[in-house]
């Protein structure tokens, strides 16, 4: 039967009131970016849209890779999760926003998805490259990823109530077919939103990258609030270095698995060398994107490779906040990097619009707006979770 530890009670695991003047700060960036956004749809409405597809890239993905974290930390259990639950859960949260602001992206489709014109729609591709079938995609993703979010998000609401005592919701079977379903519907969102920008390449693993690419941006934001939290009571008392160590070492085998599809993705077109599929690694090595790709290379794998593998930075949440920041950046340029070549006037030859920039940050703003909404709605820690009492018993003993 689990308690709540006699010397902290569930009422004092507030979360530190400096989040309502987080809120409000992102909240007027987010705003203030939007209407230079929408300006730009109207002074430069194809390269405002393409900012827009990066930075919704990135935020939805976010959201994302908090809800499949979610899923693996109620699947494995541990204390690294359940340190980071209330974040996780206020990040998935922000998914009914992204549906919002997913009603721009489909306003401006046709700056996007030539193929929606009939624009290299062939026999081949033509049962997929459909509007009725890709109407029908759209609802099935939102409705998967919505409906997770409900249930795993109400459910955990009930480990701040006493009577959660002796009658612990159980999260583990719609953990694991949660995150079956979340790896379907993404890798044919990823088709459907960034690899369809180019109708006549393909790859097999290219869903896998973006999986990944969500969990590392999961993991390294929430390693900057585990940071900031532990600023403030009761975190401050709470939180050890292990959870840092713990969450870190995901981070490692996150930054491998990126550069493993990656290079895996590279591997096999280049060996097979086919017209139709190598021209895709032609436009992003050419004209200045070579670079661009040698910049994704060292920080978003060599660099984080190298740092992560020391215990001492791992242990340090203050240290990581630095890396951390660097890799959701590196997300941003990687995603810049797949949307931007697939248009004729950037492939080979190398672009940048400012508009690549004022969106995502908009896009962000609103996000974290949002984010901080819903953490302050609960409890930073769920008093009721059965491993509660590990969790504190290693605060106190640490400190």
């Amino acid at each position: 039967m689990s308690q709540p530890h006699p010397q902290v009670q569930p009422a004092n695991y507030a979360v530190p009131p400096e989040a309502a003047g987080w809120q409000k700060r992102y909240l007027t960036i987010g705003v203030l970016a939007a209407v230079a956004t929408i300006v730009g749809l109207f002074m430069q409405s194809e390269q405002t849209m393409r900012g827009y597809l990066i930075g919704y890239m990135l935020w939805l993905g976010l959201s994302l890779g908090c809800l499949t974290l979610l899923m693996v930390q109620h699947l494995s259990g541990g204390l690294w999760g359940l340190s980071i639950r209330r974040v996780m859960e206020a990040g998935s949260r922000v998914l009914p926003l992204m549906l919002v602001l997913w009603i721009p992206l489909f306003l401006g489709r046709h700056y996007l998805y030539h193929w929606m014109t009939g624009e290299g729609v062939t026999e081949n591709n033509s049962w997929y490259l459909n509007m009725p079938f890709w109407w029908i995609r759209q609802v099935i993703y939102f409705t998967v990823w919505l409906g997770l979010t409900y249930v795993l998000n109400k459910r955990s609401a009930l480990q701040d109530e006493a009577s959660a005592t002796g009658h612990q919701p159980r999260f583990q079977l719609l953990s694991g077919i949660g995150i079956f379903l979340y790896a379907l519907t993404i890798s044919f969102a990823a088709v459907d939103w960034v690899m369809s920008l180019d109708p006549h390449w393909g790859s097999t693993i290219y869903g896998m990258i973006f999986m990944v690419g969500q969990g590392l941006s999961a993991l390294s934001f929430c390693i900057i609030m585990l940071a900031v939290l532990t600023r403030y009571s009761p975190m401050r008392e709470i939180i050890m270095a292990e959870q840092f160590h713990d969450i870190a070492k995901l981070m490692l085998a996150f930054v491998m698995l990126f550069a493993y599809f990656s290079f895996s993705q590279w591997l096999i077109i280049w060996a097979g060398n086919l017209p139709d599929e190598i021209g895709f690694y032609l436009a992003r090595i050419r004209g200045g994107w070579g670079l661009i790709a040698l910049v994704i290379i060292m920080f978003h794998f060599a660099l984080p490779f190298a740092l992560l593998l020391s215990r001492n930075l791992k242990r340090d949440g203050q240290k990581m906040i630095g890396l951390a920041l660097l890799l959701m950046f590196m997300r941003l340029v990687d995603i810049y990097w797949y949307v931007v070549p697939n248009f004729a006037h950037a492939r080979g030859h190398f672009y940048f619009s400012t508009w690549y920039l004022v969106a995502p940050i908009a896009l962000g703003g609103l996000w974290l707006g949002y984010f901080f909404y819903n953490l302050q709605q609960r409890p930073i820690l769920p008093a009721y979770e059965p491993q509660m009492p590990s969790l504190l018993h290693q605060g106190s003993h640490g400190h």
